[in-house]
């Protein structure tokens, strides 16, 4: 295809090519513009730690502590929520669905408190193995502003709770979400 350009389109193009640089230059400069900003933005946001299965065994249930289960009622009752994770919950959690978050800030914040997951005690969230409920616990600092300090997220959370043959979920009779006991077992390094 052959372009036929104008005397005036060809000084406007000249013009221009005087007047910015090249692209060749421009692109390597925006993308180090907003990787750097992207970095330095990162280092000041709040950040929720996570614990373990013995930081949750020693506070979970304790004044001044909540626990809470990210998932839905149904895995918090005893349905397995899928094959190999375990249904039912942790003692002394309650129940609080990552889906119950969205929502007026103010409706579900009364909801949170009425739940006891309130801004004056520490939130450890747990879920099947973690993802869920760090969006949570992000959730509870991002949205709701409770202090990053006060919200940690049990990266492990069931799957890693079962493992430990001392720990427990109740109700007793839930899912394990293994097809049999020699599943469980293998699972849990027996």
């Amino acid at each position: 295809m052959i372009k036929i350009q104008s005397q005036e389109s060809r000084k406007v193009i000249s013009d221009m090519e005087k007047k910015y640089p090249p692209l060749e230059i421009v692109a390597p400069v925006m993308f180090a513009l907003v990787f750097v900003v992207t970095l330095v933005y990162s280092r000041f946001e709040p950040h929720v730690d996570d614990v373990d299965s013995a930081y949750v065994r020693e506070h979970g249930g304790k004044a001044g502590y909540v626990l809470v289960d990210a998932r839905s009622e149904e895995a918090f009752m005893g349905k397995s929520p899928r094959p190999g994770v375990p249904g039912g919950h942790i003692p002394g959690a309650v129940n609080f669905p990552m889906d119950n978050l969205t929502g007026r800030t103010d409706i579900v914040a009364a909801l949170l408190a009425k739940e006891g997951v309130t801004k004056d005690k520490t939130v450890i969230v747990y879920c099947s193995a973690g993802g869920l409920s760090g969006r949570f616990a992000d959730q509870l600092v991002r949205r709701f502003n409770f202090s990053s300090a006060k919200v940690k997220n049990y990266r492990g959370s069931t799957v890693e709770w079962v493992k430990d043959p001392d720990n427990i979920l109740l109700p007793e009779d839930h899912e394990t979400g293994f097809l049999t006991d020699m599943d469980s077992n293998e699972f849990r390094g027996k």
